[in-house]
């Protein structure tokens, strides 16, 4: 009986001992579960974060970019405004030119039939006037010139317009260039074209065996029924090709219209002749397309006639026979 009863005492120990040490592990895990997931809930938290902060940084660099394109999108705008505006107000003055001139041509074709040959001539000789005129009565308004005119004007009279002389002769050759078949087509509307009519004489200021240069004297030109003179101008001799035959030749000149007399934009030539241009007498000769223009304005192409017309027996110095590029700058910018 006492042994039955010792056994069922160790038994009742150890059943107890186990339903302790159940408890106790059971106890342990809840405790590492609760731990396992407070551990999660601040990684997802801060997961969660740097998710809001990358999404606020992305918004935050797309309003940089969006206010960016707005500033460009802004300035594009006041830029076209601007040209638009500048556009409008040539345009307008081209107009009241046009305008003007055509008044003028109607009133002197509606005079007397009998005397419209004269009338003729007596105008196309006050049209015709002398470049040194018509720089004496810029100089006299000087102030209200523009800076490149005004800087044209300061080395006319330093003489510095027409660069170094590479001999002291003096010439008395001119030079008439007349556009006999020379069409002007719209820079900005190839459909709208018009003639180019007149001509522009020249005297010799310089020259060596192969290189003329030339200065402008007086011109009247005819484009869209607007009368230009020429204020002043230049030109020299170049080879077309590999050869060191001058047979070209570049003139930029700055025109005046007749209705406002002021300077309103720059003639650029580019001819070709079949033979080297310091020994034509009488020569058809073609303007070059697209190189010749009026800026801003029109593109020529056709034919003119070079003429010699006074040639006298002056010494002819070879001893500089470059082009003198770096120093006769006749491309001037047309701004």
């Amino acid at each position: 009986m006492s042994t039955n009863f010792v056994f069922a005492s160790v038994l009742a120990s150890i059943l107890l001992g186990g339903v302790f040490g159940l408890f106790l592990i059971d106890n342990a895990f809840a405790q590492n579960l609760y731990v396992s997931s407070d551990d999660s809930e601040e990684k997802q938290k801060e997961l969660e974060q740097k998710k809001a902060e990358r999404q606020q940084q992305a918004e935050e660099k797309q309003k940089e970019l969006e206010q960016k394109k707005a500033e460009l999108e802004t300035q594009r705008e006041n830029f076209e405004a601007k040209q638009i505006k500048k556009l409008n107000e040539y345009e307008e003055k081209l107009k009241k030119i046009k305008e003007t001139s055509l008044s003028k041509n109607e009133k002197i074709t509606s005079d007397n039939s009998n005397k419209i040959s004269q009338k003729s001539k007596q105008l196309e000789t006050k049209l015709t006037k002398k470049s040194e005129e018509i720089q004496q009565k810029l100089e006299a308004k000087s102030d209200n010139l523009d800076l490149r005119t005004k800087k044209i004007l300061d080395k006319i009279n330093s003489g510095n317009y027409m660069g170094e002389k590479t001999t002291t002769d003096n010439f008395a050759e001119t030079y008439e260039l007349v556009f006999d078949s020379v069409n002007a087509t719209g820079l900005k509307d190839n459909s709208q074209t018009s003639s180019f009519t007149g001509k522009m004489i020249f005297t010799t200021f310089d020259k060596s065996k192969s290189d003329l240069k030339l200065e402008l004297s007086e011109c009247q030109i005819t484009v869209d029924e607007i009368i230009f003179n020429c204020a002043f101008g230049k030109a020299r001799t170049v080879s077309s090709g590999q050869s060191d035959v001058k047979d070209s030749l570049i003139i930029m000149a700055f025109l005046e219209d007749d209705v406002l007399e002021e300077v309103h934009t720059t003639l650029k030539i580019f001819l070709n002749a079949n033979t080297p241009i310091n020994e034509i007498d009488n020569s058809k000769v073609t303007i070059l397309h697209p190189q010749s223009m009026i800026s801003n304005l029109w593109i020529l192409n056709g034919t003119a006639t070079m003429s010699k017309i006074v040639s006298t027996t002056e010494s002819i110095s070879s001893g500089n026979d470059s082009d003198n590029s770096s120093q006769d700058e006749i491309l001037t910018s047309d701004k």
